[in-house]
């Protein structure tokens, strides 16, 4: 199995590494399946304009999709985000949106094409990042982000192909992660 990512309208501004240039990367690599951890089905197929890379995978590849409730996992996202209530929750908050806004600029000024965006730098940076989460907000990454990428990558294991799993950016080191432990 191959983790890949994908950097969502990102696609749309990187010359070397566009919707098609993802759709196309799993055969070149010798793919024939293809593992979608980024959406679900139901989430495709209520906008499928909002994901055109699932669209040209779908007719080249066999499609599976996360599996998992997103909506379910939205409620969880939104009652572990750190509300602004005072100086200390405002402080962690602040800091927060500002790791957030230095990783995705620094990191986009760096990715030039696939190589880039798949690269160990950028799985280390977001490795790093969801660390110094953990310890701002523990419950947002033990009750949230863990869990869904846990169940996740179970349904992953479950379909027991050799598959080409495209994940979100910041996702994908997770996934090499535990494949690296199987």
């Amino acid at each position: 199995m191959i983790v890949l990512s994908t950097v969502g309208k990102l696609h749309n501004e990187i010359k070397n590494y566009t919707y098609k240039d993802l759709a196309d990367l799993p055969g070149s690599l010798g793919y024939h399946e293809v593992f979608i951890a980024y959406t679900s089905e139901k989430e495709y197929n209520k906008n499928p304009d909002d994901f055109p890379e699932i669209s040209m995978l779908k007719r080249s590849y066999n499609i599976y999709f996360n599996g998992i409730d997103m909506d379910f996992y939205r409620n969880i996202e939104n009652e572990y985000k750190i509300r602004p209530e005072n100086a200390e929750t405002t402080t962690k908050k602040n800091l927060l949106d500002m790791l957030n806004s230095i990783t995705r600029t620094y990191l986009e000024g760096y990715w030039k094409d696939g190589d880039t965006i798949n690269s160990e730098l950028t799985d280390s940076v977001f490795r790093a990042k969801h660390k110094f989460m953990l310890s701002m907000n523990p419950d947002y990454e033990e009750k949230y982000w863990v869990p869904m990428h846990e169940e996740i990558f179970k349904n992953i294991i479950k379909i027991n192909r050799d598959l080409a799993i495209i994940s979100e950016v910041e996702s994908s080191f997770y996934f090499k992660d535990k494949l690296k432990k199987l």
